[in-house]
């Protein structure tokens, strides 16, 4: 039991070691856009998940505490989109 409880405490440790990020993301014209976006997102180092909405012309980044926001943004960029950081 104890096992257990120090393991759930460890998982909650590293979870809250996590960071969300908004991204605005400016292209974007079509599923397409969305699905290289999220795929140019998640090769950044540290990214865990990311949502993006087309209607919404943003993005939501679950990353690793200390990953940079700017790193994320230049991989959007080198994918063909606008990126800023929202604030």
């Amino acid at each position: 039991m104890k096992k257990v409880l120090l393991s759930l405490v460890a998982l909650v440790a590293v979870s809250s070691a996590d960071q969300l990020v908004n991204l605005k993301i400016e292209g974007m014209m079509c599923p397409a856009c969305v699905k290289n976006v999220k795929g140019s997102l998640s090769e950044v180092k540290g990214v865990k998940d990311a949502t993006v909405y087309l209607k919404e012309g943003k993005a939501e980044v679950k990353a690793a505490d200390g990953t940079k926001a700017d790193a994320m943004c230049d991989a959007v960029k080198k994918a063909g989109y606008g990126c800023s950081v929202a604030k």
